[in-house]
């Protein structure tokens, strides 16, 4: 009775790569055929039969270690082990990213800063060219109303003193 691999593998309940690994890790003599895979035997089965027993048995031998490991380990150990490493990179990520905020929020503050003062001189140049422009509209209200002062005067009678002196 010869089998192949995956016949074999279908017997143990196991992968065929699992039988592979198998028969390389414990030198098991297999003869191969022609296209280099293994061809297995009844006696070939029976040594891989016990292997997978032992294999079983080894599992559930540390299976119950683990459970055991588990129990004993503490919340305390748990947390410094898996939880406490989690939450100091958050709190470090955390931090930076409120390094970054209070950048950013800086940053918009000089900006700001900057638009107002921009602002304020050209507000402040408008109201010197304003004030300018009144100080002219001043001077030219002022002279137009010393023209209006001198065009109103009476004129003075020069016609009569004239008279006068030519009889004087």
């Amino acid at each position: 009775m010869e089998l192949k691999t995956s016949n074999v593998a279908k017997r143990l309940g196991v992968s065929p790569k699992t039988v592979q690994r198998w028969v390389k890790k414990y030198n098991i003599p297999c003869s191969k055929n022609e296209a280099g895979h293994y061809v297995f035997d009844a006696e070939t089965l029976a040594l891989l039969e016990q292997i997978k027993f032992e294999h079983g048995a080894a599992l559930e031998d540390s299976d119950i270690i683990d459970i055991e490991e588990k129990d004993a380990f503490s919340a305390e150990a748990f947390f410094t082990t898996y939880v406490q490493p989690q939450l100091d990179k958050f709190t470090s990520r955390l931090q930076r990213m409120e390094r970054q905020l209070d950048q950013k929020a800086d940053e918009v503050v000089s900006f700001q800063l900057l638009q107002h003062r921009q602002e304020i001189d050209e507000l402040t140049t408008y109201i010197h060219e304003l004030e300018q422009r009144l100080a002219l509209l001043e001077k030219v209200n002022h002279d137009r109303s010393l023209d209006e002062e001198n065009s109103r005067k009476k004129p003075k009678r020069r016609g009569l003193s004239r008279i006068m002196s030519l009889f004087a």
